[in-house]
Formats: structure tokens, sequence, C-alpha cells
């Protein structure tokens, strides 16, 4: 999976970095098996958001059918006015029926044809009070979001073909791990943020060893976001223990501390390591990439140019990535940002409030591990690297040579240019790396 020309490092080397990752392997699996989730799965009160109390409701799916709003007022634009005066039919099961529109719905813009997501109250005793036989509750959007994820599966294998299918199987491991390991042991009671780095670790392996193959490179990209990981699971929980980020601002975090184990503290440092997870693993790959392949164009360069160039690299990619992660929280807090700035309040005072502080506090903790990753990746791989590269060999020309020109330096003033040139052709030379090579032909 491998390249044959790629530089390769020492025995001793690999040795090492095998004594180093087996440790890790087998902490992981232990982590597995000990904080495995072993209750029954944990049902929050309220249920879902497509289930209801109601006694006989169930959610089904519904197509609208028709439309009547000759019952509002011309020009009425109030939601929550057409809401009540707006008619809905819908069909579901070859049955017609007529469906309560919430007023956000109305505003979106309900239309005949639309699928609906929609509680099912034809059965339900509570029929007549809610006066309705369906209400709803989301659209249908199972088509246009599997459309959606096929084409992006379609341009990750045009564009990167056999790894890119290893990095989407990676990723569809990465979500089990999710969804099958890490949520339910946290809803189990199992400690969240060892709970948290074990998922992380496991993702890690898999992902990194699957999308990238198996050689020193991956291993040391692998370090490097162990390394980074780390620190930032370290950083954060410091963070959120001095900010005092243990309050729960949402319905979310509400219904998750009165009726589970779980503390904000412990979800918001589980968040800031998996959203750390993804941008470490972004960085630390293409640092260890970066210091291969400037070591295989000029094996001669000495470890500390090598380190030295790839971190020119490293410091434009700190720069985008920081970018990356800043917008990421800016476009998902978005609507909190829009409330925000429409209260007449400091700046200053906005970030250290609320939701706001919680997501500040992410980005500032992400980036500083992703900043630390990057010189402590890069100088990994430089030790690597440079323990299998040997130096390019010396000149082997005639061993009499440079005793000849020390002992008479006059000689070679007086010879003839002509012989000195063969001389320069018949001297083995060390390859010219392809950077000075470039730059000859441009002089000349």
């Amino acid at each position: 999976m491998t390249s044959t020309h790629e530089p390769k490092a020492s025995p001793k080397v690999r040795l090492i970095m095998l004594a180093c990752l087996i440790p890790l392997i087998v902490v992981t699996i232990a982590g597995l098996f000990v904080l495995w989730p072993s209750g029954p799965d944990k049902d929050l009160p309220c249920g879902g958001p497509t289930t209801n109390s109601a006694e006989g409701t169930s959610d089904t799916k519904v197509t609208v059918t028709a439309v009547d709003a000759s019952d509002c007022d011309p020009g009425e634009t109030d939601p929550m006015v057409r809401a009540d005066c707006t008619t809905y039919t819908v069909e579901a099961n070859g049955q017609e029926g007529s469906l309560y529109v919430t007023p956000d719905a109305v505003k979106a813009g309900v239309d005949v044809g639309d699928t609906i997501k929609a509680l099912d109250f034809t059965k339900s005793p509570d029929r007549a009070e809610m006066g309705t036989d369906y209400v709803f509750i989301d659209f249908d959007r199972n088509v246009p979001m599997l459309a959606l994820a096929i084409i992006y599966a379609i341009v990750v294998l045009l564009v990167a073909g056999l790894r890119g299918l290893r990095a989407l199987i990676g990723l569809g491991f990465a979500g089990a791990v999710l969804f099958v390991f890490m949520l339910p042991a946290m809803l189990d009671g199992k400690p969240p943020v060892l709970v948290a780095m074990v998922s992380a670790s496991l993702i890690m392996v898999i992902a990194l060893y699957l999308a990238h193959g198996i050689s020193t490179r991956t291993s040391t990209a692998l370090f490097g976001t162990v390394l980074g990981i780390i620190i930032t699971g370290i950083l954060g929980a410091w963070m959120t223990s001095w900010a005092n980020l243990g309050i729960a601002y949402s319905e979310d975090g509400y219904l998750l501390v009165d009726t589970t184990d779980l503390g904000m503290t412990d979800i918001i440092v589980c968040a800031i390591l998996i959203t750390g997870l993804g941008v470490l693993n972004d960085v630390t790959i293409t640092q260890a990439s970066a210091v291969w392949e400037l070591a295989a164009a000029a094996p001669e360069m000495k470890p500390g140019q090598l380190f030295s160039r790839a971190m020119r690299i490293g410091r434009d990619h700190i720069a985008s990535t920081v970018y990356t992660i800043t917008f990421a929280y800016v476009g998902s807090a978005l609507m909190t940002l829009i409330i925000v700035s429409a209260h007449d309040q400091p700046l200053f005072d906005t970030f250290t409030l609320g939701d706001m502080s919680v997501e500040v506090v992410s980005i500032l903790v992400c980036s500083i591990g992703l900043v630390i990753a990057i010189p402590l990746t890069t100088g990994l791989g430089v030790l690597v690297v440079k323990s299998g590269v040997r130096p390019p060999g010396r000149p082997t020309g005639s061993a009499a040579a440079p005793g000849m020109i020390a002992a008479a330096p006059g000689t070679i003033a007086a010879a003839d240019s002509g012989m000195i040139a063969a001389a320069d052709l018949t001297e083995e030379r060390p390859p010219m790396p392809r950077r000075e090579a470039r730059e000859r032909d441009q002089n000349r």
C-alpha cells in the first residue's frame, strides 16, 4: 500500500515505533471492553422528535394534496394567523385527512405535492380535541439527503480513486464507533472523557491506516495526532473548569443534565476532543507527507533544513486550518450570532456569555492543539525519515589528485582549460537535487 521509492526509516526506528504502537492498540482495545455499555438502552423523557406521549398516536408520512387559504384575509402575512386560517388536505395510506401545519412551517412554505412527516391522530382518543387528523413534524428529506450523499461519494471516488474509497470506509467506521460505542457508553454512565479518548484512539488507528496505508509515514502522523489529542484534552478539561462552562444553556443541555448522570463540562470536553480529532488528522498526515516528499526529492538535505522547509508548509496549513475551525463554528452558531448582534452590548461581553463562550473556548483549544501538533509531527517525521536516508557519497576520483593539487598549486593556474573541463567530466559527483537543477536551467 506504500511506494517502494519513498524514504524508509531504519530498522531500529521501525522497531521503536512498533513498540509504541502495540501498547496504544492494546490499551485502546482494553478500554473498549471495559467501557462498553452494558446497561439497557436509555430512553429520555418526552421521546424523540417524531414521537408523542398521547395515546394511540404514531408517526407516518403524508402527501399534501390541497391547500386552501380562502378563509385568510387578503394580504395576511402573519404565520401564526395563517396557520389557523389555512386548511391543508393530505393523503396517507390511500386515505385523506386534515393536517395542522405549525407557523414556522407555514412561513417556510408547504405546497401541494410535498411529502411531510406527521403525527397520526386518526386512532387517538385525542383526535376530537386536536381537531385534525395529522400534525406537522418536518419535511421528508430522505431522497435529497441520500442523493447528496451519493454525489459526495462519487466525487470522492472520481478524484481520489482507491484511496478515496478507503477513506469513505474509514468514515463509515468512525460513525459506527460514535453511534454504537461512544454515545451509548456516555448515556450508560461511563466516564465521558475516557470514552471519548478511547473512541478517538480507535478511530485514528483504523481510519489512518485504512486511508493512507501501513507505513512509518502513517505511523508518524498517528503519533502526532495522539500527542495533539492529549494536549487538546488536557487543555480543554482545564479551560472548561477554569471558565466555569458547566452550565446548560440550551434545551438539549437541560434535558441531558436533568435526566442523565452527564455533566455539561464532560460533554463540552468530549465535543472538543471529537472536533480536534478531525482537524488534527488533517494537519498531521499532511505534515508527515510533506517531510517524506521533501526527503525523497533532496536526500542530501540536513535534518535542520528538512524541518525548516516542512514547517514552511506547516505554517501555511496552520493559517488556513485556523480559519476553517473558526468559520465552521461561526456557521454552526450563526442564528445565535444574529440574535446577539441585534442587542446593543459590548462585543467582548457577547463572546463571554452563554453558548458563545463554549464556542470560543472550543475554537481556541482546538487551535492550540493544532498549532502544537504541527511542529511535533514535523520534528518526529524528520527524525524517522532521516534515520533511513544515507547521505550521498563523496567524489571517488583519483586519490593522488588532492595531493598533487596541494603539492603544486601553481600547476592548476597553468593547466589548460580543456584539461580542467575533462577532469570535471570524469569526476564522479553526487546527484543534483531537483530544486538546484531547476534553478540551473532557469539561469541558463
